[in-house]
């Protein structure tokens, strides 16, 4: 691998990147389902690369063979990023029950996964327990935490292809939150069941084509720098450089004291590093004052842009023979437990006062990452008439605390003891689903 590969291979995703950003802005049938471009571009990528154009033309992408880790290094920075400039703020009642009903629809995702990979076990041996863990990766956690989980899988030697089966699922996930999320919607204005009676054809032209013209663009960033001293945007990547030299040095001493920690992926470390570094400068005004979290967004956004298409791009075609029949089971398995749990058991967790508009926010969150959540809340409440908005974001980010075991710990634990993954999965399901259900009977009870 030489520099000049990194270069080339970043030149053909960038094109890629490219043509897909064209086509969003142009063709309507992805701009109705909002289809994201990273995903257009990687499908792209995989068509015209060696696995598809190539066996039929001598012309194709010529990926090097190093484009393969890029998933690592990119996953490594978004982590990095993730609450670098964050505050903390307060948490509602109502955030609070969203929590709730989101750990318990990611728990549910958990274990219908697990059950069925060790049911589909009995008649196909060599299918491991863990692979019941790639659909909650790729429903829940979306591409950007879907292919580096699923590539520890890989370099731990536990299944071929964990990272392709992953993003597999992220893709499903992400659709389905879409598409259905969108009938969900419609089906729902129809009744007259939404606080606010709009269509999707009223969208913004902005937010189908993903294109802002001059006259609403916003600024990207804020300038904590002097550009004539140090560049803004530079600014903010030492700080991301610097996280995630201290997770590379930590997990170095670690892993020469505890060999456990070699199958723990650099990502987790730079992730565990950013949320300490934020927690322990949270009072600190003059470190907080240094980042600029509106760069460090787009920092970890492009970085994801640029995983999301490579990988797509390197999907490995022979996989999807491998594993097609879990693949198909466990994606309607997990879709019909997140629908039944965002709109059916969630009545009786959620608080009344925008419900529904809260139960579509999870079910996107649930089926791709949090953008997709809001960008469905931002179709039945654009003016945030509701809490829903708030409920959702809060949760979220509540949400690393039952979400991030199963990255840091559980997909390397599950390859050695995954009866123990399953027995724990149950019981958080049971804190979560109870604790849900005992406080939503009481807001209920009050009328909230």
């Amino acid at each position: 691998m030489t520099l000049m590969d990194v270069l080339i291979d970043f030149s053909y995703i960038s094109l890629l990147l490219m043509i897909g950003y064209w086509l969003r802005r142009h063709v309507k049938i992805l701009q109705h389902y909002y289809i994201p471009v990273a995903l257009i571009a990687g499908i792209l990528g995989l068509l015209l690369g060696p696995q598809v154009l190539g066996r039929v033309s001598p012309v194709c992408f010529a990926y090097s063979s190093s484009m393969s880790q890029w998933s690592g290094i990119l996953s490594t920075i978004v982590f990095a990023c993730s609450f670098l400039g964050q505050r903390l703020e307060k948490v509602t009642g109502g955030a609070l029950q969203t929590y709730f009903m989101a750990g318990s629809i990611h728990q549910a995702q958990v274990l219908a996964g697990m059950t069925l990979a060790i049911v589909i076990g009995f008649v196909i041996p060599e299918l491991p327990i863990g692979f019941g863990l790639l659909p909650v990766l790729g429903f829940y956690g979306g591409h950007g935490l879907a292919i580096p989980a699923g590539r520890v899988f890989d370099d731990i030697g536990y299944m071929t292809g964990g990272s392709d089966v992953a993003a597999t699922f992220a893709t499903i996930g992400i659709l389905c939150g879409v598409i259905w999320g969108i009938i969900i919607i419609n089906r729902a204005a129809r009744k007259g069941q939404t606080t606010v009676k709009m269509k999707i054809e009223d969208m913004p032209p902005e937010e189908l084509t993903g294109y802002y013209p001059p006259e609403k663009r916003k600024p990207m960033c804020d300038s904590v720098s002097s550009s004539s001293t140090l560049d803004p945007l530079g600014s903010q990547l030492l700080v991301v450089g610097v996280i995630i030299l201290s997770a590379y040095v930590i997990r170095t001493n670690l892993m020469a004291v505890v060999p456990f920690f070699t199958n723990v992926p650099l990502f987790a470390f730079a992730l565990v590093i950013s949320a300490v570094f934020t927690i322990a400068t949270q009072k600190s005004k003059r470190v907080m004052d240094m980042i600029d979290r509106k760069a460090i967004i787009r920092i970890s956004g492009a970085a994801l842009e640029y995983m999301i298409a490579s990988n797509l791009a390197l999907t490995n075609l022979s996989v999807f023979v491998t594993y097609a029949v879990p693949l198909v089971i466990m994606s309607i398995a997990v879709a019909a437990v997140t629908y039944l749990f965002s709109f059916v058991i969630s009545k009786r967790v959620l608080y009344k006062n925008g419900w529904l508009e809260t139960s579509i926010g999870l079910f996107g969150q649930s089926c791709g990452v949090l953008s997709t959540g809001l960008l469905l809340l931002k179709v039945v409440d654009p003016d945030y008439k509701t809490n829903a908005a708030t409920n959702i974001t809060s949760s979220s980010t509540l949400g690393y605390t039952f979400q991030l075991q199963y990255t840091l710990v559980f997909m390397t634990l599950v390859t050695t003891a995954p009866m123990f993954v399953y027995a724990w999965s149950w019981g958080l399901f049971a804190i979560l689903f109870g604790l849900g259900l005992f406080f939503g009977a009481r807001a209920h009870k009050r009328g909230d």
